[in-house]
């Protein structure tokens, strides 16, 4: 009786530790490519339409900045470095 509660136990011990194995020794290297790739294709997807609307505000940011350079040049002055440079900015996007 007491063999057979022996033998029991070893199965149950035995099983879980002999299915870790069933593939074989399994590098996870081996699958790091595709893992990879497969995330940086999501990333990209979700991102792209985040671009879009980044672009869009962005236009309507530099406009209502440019649209300002008036009001800038007055408090500011002609010859500040940072009007300067907002003044080129505005005439390179076409404002």
């Amino acid at each position: 009786m007491h063999h057979l509660a022996y033998l029991g136990a070893l199965v149950l011990i035995a099983a879980p530790a002999a299915a870790q194995d069933v593939l074989g020794p399994v590098n996870p290297v081996d699958y790091m490519p595709a893992i990879t790739m497969g995330a940086a294709a999501e990333a990209s997807a979700r991102s792209s339409g985040r671009e879009a609307r980044s672009r869009r505000g962005s236009a309507a940011n530099t406009r209502r900045t440019c649209a300002k350079l008036p009001t800038y040049r007055a408090h500011y002055g002609r010859s500040n470095r940072q009007v300067i440079q907002l003044t080129q900015l505005c005439r390179k996007a076409g404002y």
